[in-house]
């Protein structure tokens, strides 16, 4: 968390000092697929992943599998599941038809069967900071890539 920490004032002129606030879990299902298309001249087979953020329901395209460790956190440092998400799984597959039809310009659908259902949680560090002029704002920094975003709080 000092890294995160030192990267705001490091970054932010305006940046007046920074305090790590602790960790929130952000909550992910994460599918593996087989897939197999047909082309107009040729055919291609792989195995791709796609997430699914818990929280608003987009869907991402992940280069790899990701890699995962099994850890014990604090219930309340897990950010909430919107339960009206129903169907991860579909959004998932739906997200990689539409992707390998862009990209791969198949005629047909292709065939996608999952290899992997899994539901992981991303860290992030919650960093509050001061301005130079006394704003107060706090930052949600990923513990995996080192980017920040503002977060936003009404």
């Amino acid at each position: 968390m000092a890294e995160a920490e030192q990267t705001l004032l490091e970054t932010d002129t305006e940046m007046a000092d920074t305090t790590a606030d602790g960790l929130v879990y952000y909550p992910y299902r994460v599918f593996g697929f087989n897939l197999h298309a047909e082309a107009f001249l040729d055919d291609f087979s792989d195995q791709v992943y796609c997430g699914v953020d818990l929280c608003n329901g987009k869907e991402m395209f992940i280069e790899e599998a990701p890699e995962t460790v099994d850890q014990v956190v604090d219930e309340d440092a897990v950010v909430p599941v919107d339960a009206d998400i129903e169907n991860p799984k579909r959004t998932a597959r739906h997200y990689l038809l539409e992707l390998a039809r862009k990209e791969l310009r198949v005629g047909s659908p292709p065939d996608l069967q999952v290899i992997e259902d899994r539901r992981i949680y991303r860290p992030f560090h919650l960093i509050k900071c001061a301005t130079a002029n006394e704003i107060s704002l706090t930052y949600i920094v990923d513990s995996i890539t080192g980017d920040f975003h503002r977060v936003y709080l009404n």
